[in-house]
């Protein structure tokens, strides 16, 4: 897993979130960008899943730190995990265009 700063409050998360490191790696990217934004949006065009650490910070973020997140997703079975899981309008989930 790979993770991009590409904006100055975006971040682009290439290749599969699984493990506990990737979760750790991402966290610390969140916390280093989010200082004095008030939005972070995040690029996931390739992972088919997200580990619930991450799904857990992000729903403190929004929850606790009233951090707005724009998740935009490149496989389908990650947008409808989060559609099972009712996070599409807390995470403000969307389908990148050009994917699967």
């Amino acid at each position: 897993m790979q993770i991009e700063v590409s904006g100055s409050s975006e971040l682009t998360i290439r290749g599969n979130i699984k493990s506990i490191e990737d979760s750790t790696r991402i966290k610390e990217a969140i916390v280093a960008l989010k200082k004095g934004e008030a939005g972070i949006q995040l690029k996931v065009p390739e992972s088919f899943s997200m580990t619930s650490t991450v799904i857990g910070f992000l729903m403190k973020l929004v929850n606790v730190d009233r951090v707005r997140i724009a998740l935009a997703v490149g496989d389908q079975r990650l947008y409808q995990l989060m559609e099972e899981l009712s996070l599409v309008e807390t995470f403000n989930v969307s389908l990148l265009h050009g994917q699967r």
